[in-house]
């Protein structure tokens, strides 16, 4: 006789926090009920606020406890904080949103951590970039203990989002684990690119919202996105600069994957996102920006060993040559010619004097001044010092002051393994889709190292999270591409 084993109620529960199950029917009427009658003597006695608070209960508590039992949950919800958490600050003053972000994250890496100890299964951290990001994160908590830093409470602030951003990358490793998984979250990143391209155009062709325009003067915000006559497009990042050069990366991408993608409505999505985000990138008025477009390509024709792209960067140069030297009154050229005579320009020569005052004292302190001593943080907690008062104008030079030049050594380590061993993997890759892929982050991220000598870019919202999340599809489309070529060839080593 086979007998019949029925789950108990604890494994019930859990399978339905998990996802895997559903409430019994009578159980849910009775909590649907019971909520409405709370809701209602709630909002009777301490307003309407008290019911948005318990509605928005209702949708927040299960997404968070899904992120802790899948993965890509916390990731699509960074990923549209990336590009939208400005937007609620920009309406409403005083919301914690980076807090949210704090959480998703946390949460997000404690389920991972949790699933890996429980199946113990620990291969999702071995990858070619591993130990590269955890030597910087650990750079970046060992300097709690710096003994030239000149605030404790600053390192709090800083270290939280620092390490917090770098294992991200980890997390949408893991989540991007399909080639399924890894195109809809590179077509999802290609779509709100678009849609905040196309808002960044409206910015700059019809005006700002009147929301966007109250914060831009209550917070004496005009003489970043007014130049010359002309309002900045800002899109839905709030910053020109950060958003001019997500815009000018997602352009070049999409012509990379353009390349390489098969089909009609996918040619026409990504020839479509590209030229919405090189308008942006146009229309934001971000000279930086202007950098990633010629390297890019320079970087994707290297990648490719076409011997007949070659020539086209010969004509590419000229072309460029002919753009940067040309008579011209319209704005945007203009902008792109101010890129270079930086050596004219006075905010330029003001950076160089900078650079050059302080390249001693980084010599003198390897370890740097702490995390948060120079800039705003240092402004905030150690007013009046030497390197609180110090603008640092470059992501390089912010991580040699505070981290000192060993810190530095290993903040390009990591980029060493993303640009010498991406290309390496780069160039033994099979699949045209996901040589595109890698190939494209790889063009991408190598302008972005020469944009951190003139200003931060890495360590600033939003591309402070993309960048992570970047590297996770560069690895993962190597990863598949060497699993395809292992089911042709077992013998494959693993990259």
């Amino acid at each position: 006789m086979i007998q019949t084993f029925h789950p108990s109620a604890t494994v019930r529960f859990a399978r339905i926090v998990k996802g895997e199950g559903s409430m019994p029917r009578w159980l849910q009427w009775v909590l649907g009920l019971t909520a409405a009658v709370v809701i209602a003597k709630l909002t009777a006695t301490y307003g309407i606020i008290i019911a948005i608070a318990l509605i928005a209960a209702v949708v927040v508590i299960p997404i968070a406890t899904s992120m802790l039992w899948r993965a890509e949950a916390g990731v699509y919800i960074v990923l549209l904080l990336a590009f939208f958490i400005s937007i609620p600050n920009r309406l409403y003053e005083g919301i914690p949103m980076g807090i949210s972000l704090d959480v998703v994250i946390v949460g997000s890496l404690s389920g991972l951590l949790f699933r890996c100890a429980r199946e113990k299964d620990w291969a999702i951290f071995k990858t070619p970039v591993t130990v590269a990001i955890l030597l910087w994160a650990g750079m970046n908590v060992l300097e709690v203990v710096n003994p030239f830093a000149a605030s404790r409470a600053a390192w709090f602030f800083v270290i939280r989002p620092a390490v917090e951003y770098m294992m991200l990358f980890f997390v949408t490793y893991s989540a991007l684990n399909s080639p399924a998984k890894l195109t809809r979250f590179l077509f999802v990143l290609l779509s709100l690119s678009a849609f905040s391209g196309l808002w960044g155009i409206r910015q700059a062709t019809v005006g700002y919202f009147n929301w966007e325009f109250n914060y831009v003067f209550s917070h004496d915000l005009v003489h970043l996105v007014f130049n010359y006559g002309r309002w900045r497009a800002i899109g839905s990042i709030g910053s020109p600069s950060q958003y001019g050069m997500l815009m000018a990366f997602i352009s070049m991408l999409s012509l990379a994957l353009l390349s390489a993608y098969q089909g009609l409505a996918k040619k026409i999505f990504l020839a479509a996102v590209a030229v919405i985000t090189l308008l942006a990138m146009v229309y934001s008025g971000t000279r930086t920006a202007y950098i990633i477009v010629p390297v890019f390509y320079l970087v994707w024709v290297i990648l490719s060993r076409n011997k007949k792209l070659y020539y086209s960067i010969v004509f590419a140069g000229g072309l460029l040559a002919i753009v940067a030297t040309m008579p011209t009154n319209n704005y945007h050229i203009q902008r792109i010619q101010s890129v270079f005579s930086g050596s004219k320009d006075a905010s330029y020569q003001v950076r160089a004097r900078n650079r050059s005052m302080i390249f001693p004292w980084i010599l003198a302190h390897p370890i740097g001044g702490g995390l948060g001593s120079t800039g705003t943080w240092g402004q905030r907690f150690s007013p009046g010092t030497f390197l609180a008062n110090f603008p640092p104008d470059s992501g390089l030079v912010r991580v040699a002051v505070e981290l000192g030049w060993i810190g530095l050594g290993f903040f390009l380590y990591v980029y060493y393994k993303v640009l010498v061993d991406g290309t390496r993997l780069f160039w033994t890759m099979k699949n045209p889709i996901y040589k595109a892929m890698a190939g494209g982050m790889i063009a991408g991220i190598t302008p972005l190292l020469i944009a951190e000598w003139g200003q931060e870019v890495v360590g600033v919202f939003p591309l402070s999270l993309l960048f992570w999340m970047f590297l996770a599809v560069l690895f993962r489309a190597v990863h598949f591409d060497w699993q395809e070529q292992r089911v042709a060839t077992p013998q494959t080593a693993t990259p």
